[in-house]
């Protein structure tokens, strides 16, 4: 499915995973406020107003002045839509060096160019050299160099598997980024570990935005499959 600007948040189908490759974050800078000032959203003293806050004070007003006044969320929404249109054709962005699109940000396989718009600024946010995304868990991403920075989990199921299921995914995503071939002794020795109940309990509670529930089915078919599919495709 193409791209189109008006999408708030796309995941590229054809992109489940990259491993070793440059990847950037193009992150729009104090995004609502740069937008409300290039387009006149506001009046000038409201937008005055707003500018002498802090950056999360003002995040804040502005999410109250959405909630308080469908017209102007409408505005805002419609400039996000307009922007990304232009971030994307402005950089002649093709749909196979996207990886996806939030709301505020770009994640792509290439450097832009052109960042600067009047008032709006995309800057570089983050670099990373591999990504996985797991289309059946609700397209959890995982952005790696050196750590994860995972999308779609909050921080409290973060920190729950943190030292569990995203350390491991941090060993898996070293070895496939060398295509170190002991990754399928590895991934062999871990399912057959998880399989048996070896494992801490950790491991066997559904990696979700909630993380609440024992469930070893649900990781052995949402993220151990995909990442053993992962191996049988790219390491020979």
């Amino acid at each position: 499915m193409r791209y189109v600007p008006e999408k708030t948040t796309w995941f590229n189908d054809n992109i489940e995973y990259l491993f070793n490759e440059d990847i950037f974050e193009y992150d729009m800078s104090d995004a609502g406020m740069s937008l409300i000032k290039e387009f006149k959203l506001l009046p000038q003293s409201k937008i005055e107003e707003l500018s002498k806050l802090d950056k999360e004070k003002r995040h804040i007003a502005v999410g109250c002045l959405q909630r308080d006044d469908g017209s102007f969320s409408s505005s805002l929404l419609n400039k996000f839509a307009e922007i990304r249109k232009i971030f994307m054709q402005t950089n002649s962005l093709q749909d196979n060096e996207i990886i996806s699109v939030k709301k505020d940000a770009f994640f792509v396989t290439r450097k832009c160019n052109r960042v600067n718009f009047g008032k709006i600024k995309f800057n570089i946010k983050n670099e990373y050299s591999s990504y996985i995304r797991f289309p059946r868990n609700k397209n959890i991403e995982m952005y790696y160099h050196n750590e994860i920075d995972i999308k779609g989990l909050g921080q409290l199921a973060i920190n729950r598997h943190r030292i569990y299921w995203i350390y491991f995914i941090r060993q898996y995503i070293s070895k496939m980024e060398t295509k170190d071939p002991s990754i399928k002794r590895f991934m062999k020795r871990f399912i057959s570990d998880y399989k048996n109940g070896n494992l801490d309990e950790e491991y066997y509670i559904e990696f979700n935005n909630l993380s609440k529930d024992y469930n070893p089915l649900y990781n052995l078919q949402n993220l151990l499959v995909p990442l053993t599919q992962i191996v049988l495709k790219e390491i020979y």
